[in-house]
Parts: C-alpha cells; structure tokens; sequence
C-alpha cells in the first residue's frame, strides 16, 4: 500500500507542482523573450555561488551539452556569464551578469503583483500546513536517496 501511495500520490503532486510553476512562470518568462527552462537555468544560477556547469546540468536533470548550449545563449543575451576555472580549465563557473539579476528581480516583481492578492487570503495555519507538507516531503525524499547510494 504505502508503494503504491508513493507512486500515485507523490508523482502526482509532483506533476501537479511541475505543471502549477510553468503555469506561474511561463507567462512571465515569455514577457522577457526567454523560455521557462532559461528562466529555472538564471534561478538556479542565482541560488548558488561559484556553481559549475556539471553542477547546474545535476540539478537540472539533464546532459552537460544541452546545459552548455542554453547557457550559452543566456550569455549571448547578456544574462549569464561562463568563466573557465584557472586552475582548470575544463571547468566552467557559472554566474549571473548585473543584467541577469535586473531581469530576475523584474520578473519576480511581476510575480508578486500578479499574486499578492491572492497570497493575502491565504492563512498562515494553511500556509505552515503546506510547509510543514512540503518538509516532509523533502525528508522523505533525502532518505529515499541515502538508502540508494547505500545500494
């Protein structure tokens, strides 16, 4: 039963959280004439110090070349900047150009217009609930990938 909780329940809400965000993000995203994968890319950027291209391609899920091609056009957009490691070149860091931070600080400002109004009507007993969920979530999920590395 609980197996199959897992896949019903969590991989739905996950698919339901995935589906929500390009909802709220994609139409932001398309204002600034940048795709919502390059919008997460300058997110994830922005998150991070000193963060690598093999690290960003981990957290994205995906191959190192696609990750390096759209990094590429997010530098070419004056968004991101792609410095090799002098100590290695075969590293490259990736950091958020002054513009790149301009273009996130709008867009997030967007955002909280759009839906601010909304947030208002929301409890904090509802908002600590989802919190609290969401928590759960994550610990459940850091163990699911401890007992994987142990395998």
């Amino acid at each position: 039963m609980k197996i199959d909780f897992l896949k019903k329940e969590i991989w739905d809400l996950l698919r339901t959280i995935q589906v929500s965000k390009d909802t709220v993000i994609c139409p932001v995203a398309k204002d600034y004439c940048i795709t919502p994968l390059q919008l997460r890319i300058l997110m994830e950027v922005n998150l991070s110090e000193d963060l690598s291209l093999n690290q960003l391609a981990k957290v994205m899920d995906m191959n190192n070349g696609n990750v390096s091609t759209i990094c590429k056009k997010l530098e070419q957009l004056g968004y991101l900047t792609r410095e090799r490691r002098a100590d290695d070149e075969r590293f490259i860091t990736l950091k958020l150009s002054p513009e790149g931070a301009k273009i996130l600080q709008q867009m997030e400002r967007d955002i909280e217009s759009k839906y601010c109004l909304l947030m208002e009507d929301v409890s904090e007993e509802r908002l600590e609930k989802i919190v609290a969920g969401i928590k759960e979530l994550k610990a459940l999920i850091e163990e699911m990938n401890a007992q994987q590395r142990e395998d």
